[in-house]
């Protein structure tokens, strides 16, 4: 809420004491961030292309042109009830909240045709259409909804 909260500084997204795991989850996947042996070390370079690369590609829109702001993380499905485009649309609209940090959004599909979601479709319209709106390029990554178990853990 407006005037609530200012954002002095962020995460570190690959710190990984911000890893989270719910009672029962499969502890070879999900274990204490003291267990170092344990991390996919590996997979910090793919991390690091989803995350950074500046081409548009069929998993992900948009670029973060300074890698140095701090990231609002937002994963949901992309629908009404989430309200992902909310989110979008108050981080396009808040000029100072651009100014100190970059979105990242991991939501749905990034093609309205691949869907058949009349609602989903309806939100990745409206997405594209705030992004290029608020001129979000350079401050916002939309990654598709993942899929790869190995890497989402």
């Amino acid at each position: 809420m407006p005037g609530l909260c200012r954002f002095a500084t962020g995460i570190n997204v690959f710190d990984p004491k911000f890893n989270i795991a719910a009672p029962g989850a499969d502890q070879s996947v999900y274990f204490p961030y003291t267990q170092k042996q344990k991390r996919l070390t590996g997979l910090h370079p793919q991390i690091e292309e989803l995350l950074y690369s500046k081409e548009d590609t069929d998993e992900h829109i948009g670029y973060l042109a300074d890698k140095n702001k701090p990231i609002i993380f937002s994963m949901a499905r992309l629908d009404k009830v989430k309200n992902i485009t909310g989110l979008v649309e108050w981080y396009g609209q808040n000029k100072k909240v651009r100014d100190l940090v970059n979105l990242v959004v991991v939501a749905g599909l990034l093609n309205a045709a691949q869907s058949k979601d009349r609602e989903e479709i309806d939100e990745i319209n409206k997405m594209h259409n705030l992004i290029d709106k608020y001129q979000l390029k350079g401050q916002i990554r939309w990654i598709k909804a993942q899929t790869d178990r190995v890497r989402n853990g």
